[in-house]
């Protein structure tokens, strides 16, 4: 079993209940030493199964997501037949980390779930999340329903959601220690939860809104929308104390200036500003990703007044990478990845080696759509921004056809696939 990959193991665990038993004890067994897996892509069912009355309820909506595929990075193939995503369309996945995806029902509870094993874990608790202090605390059901006027979807409570893990090296969720951070209410609060606590807290923040949060070094590091200020807490003394402790702030601002080039095009009418935080060899990076908005205007030839306005879907220009070093609050612009690569989007940030990646280009950046504004906002695109940045070229190229496809529902999601 040693030679198997890992979708041989999982193809063999969906024969039967024995060969589930066998596959289960393998990988469980110490002797199971599972191969480095390039990241696979949560993508929807092409546009044409997408269709299928089928597969549609009496309102017109998908009753199940069996068609629901992973694309493979390394064998440039769409996988059909090894993941158990009906969860999938039946909430709203709001985060993926450590291979588990993140899922919101319509009643606004918060799940984690393995679209390989089929394992699920609830989030326990009241999902009220704030201060003690506070007269009234933020519940996530009636948050969830006055703000469907507003906003679309689960992203209009939480906008990511990581897996906070005591022991990475074990790959396996120990509810005694681990729990989840999340960023939520649009982006502009931070909350966390431990699995045998069963109750959220506020992490107050100085500079809401949110783009992206990690742990890093036993530490719960934010970046903010706002220049990309860095926040960090200390959440070592949560058992014995009801608040986590902020250690820093680091108030320094990353040069947005650069993109001022991108706007001398005639088309192009705005840039957009997106922060990300991955730890790569030790050390914390920010990441800044920047997405243009263009628009053609059609200019009628016997008055020469504007006549229609045409809004094409947005796309990434180009990512900026710095060096955050705590201990002196400084940042430092990095030129190249070495042999890293990233993955980005709205799973939780990951830098992986390329020769553990088969089929990525080594100094890149792999990147899914996040720009929820606007990815939720219109019908006619949103989810479909996808593809890789290297950053010795400095260009962006796509590692999947989308056939002219702007608008994917559900939108793609990085995953790291494991049968823990």
């Amino acid at each position: 079993m040693r030679r198997l990959c890992f979708v041989d193991i999982l193809r063999m665990t969906r024969a039967c209940s024995w060969w589930f038993s066998v596959g289960e004890s393998y990988t469980s067994s110490p002797s199971y030493r599972p191969c480095f897996q390039t990241p696979w892509l949560l993508i929807p069912p092409p546009e044409e199964e997408e269709e299928d009355d089928d597969d549609k309820d009496d309102k017109g909506e998908r009753k199940s997501n069996s068609s629901l595929c992973f694309f493979n990075l390394e064998e440039k193939k769409a996988y059909r037949d090894v993941s158990l995503c009906r969860e999938v369309y039946e909430g709203r996945c709001v985060g993926s980390s450590h291979g588990w995806l993140f899922l919101l029902d319509k009643t606004a509870n918060l799940s984690l779930f393995n679209p390989f094993s089929g394992a699920r874990i609830q989030v326990e608790g009241s999902l009220k999340v704030g201060r003690e202090e506070e007269e009234e605390l933020f519940d996530v059901d009636s948050y969830t329903a006055d703000g469907a006027k507003k906003y679309t979807g689960g992203r209009a409570f939480i906008s990511k959601a990581i897996l906070m893990m005591s022991d990475m090296g074990k790959k396996k969720i120990n509810k005694d220690k681990d729990g989840v951070v999340l960023i939520y209410r649009g982006g502009q609060k931070l909350a966390f939860c431990m699995f045998n606590d069963g109750r959220f807290m506020d992490l107050c923040g100085a500079h809401e809104s949110y783009d992206d949060v990690i742990c890093y070094d036993n530490l719960v590091c934010a970046i903010s929308q706002l220049y990309g200020f860095v926040e960090v807490w200390d959440l070592s003394t949560t058992g014995s104390s009801p608040s986590p402790i902020k250690v820093m702030d680091m108030r320094c601002c990353l040069p947005l200036k650069k993109a001022s080039v991108f706007l001398e095009s005639s088309e192009q009418i705005a840039c957009s500003y997106h922060f990300y935080l991955v730890e790569s060899c030790g050390e914390l990076l920010s990441v800044v990703r920047i997405v243009g908005e263009f628009m053609d205007v059609h200019v009628d030839g016997k008055d020469n007044q504007p006549q229609k306005k045409i809004l094409y879907p947005y796309k990434t220009l180009i990512f900026y990478v710095f060096r955050l070093d705590l201990h002196h609050e400084i940042l430092v612009e990095i030129e190249s990845l070495g042999d890293q690569v990233l993955f980005l989007g709205g799973n939780h940030s990951k830098s992986l080696r390329v020769q553990d990646c088969p089929g990525c280009v080594k100094d890149s950046i792999y990147f899914t759509d996040s720009y929820w504004e606007r990815a939720d906002e219109d019908d006619s695109y949103g989810g479909h921004d996808m593809g890789y940045y290297n950053l010795k070229d400095r260009c962006v190229k796509r590692f999947y056809d989308t056939q002219q496809r702007y608008k994917m529902k559900p939108t793609p999601f990085w995953v790291l696939p494991n049968l823990w």
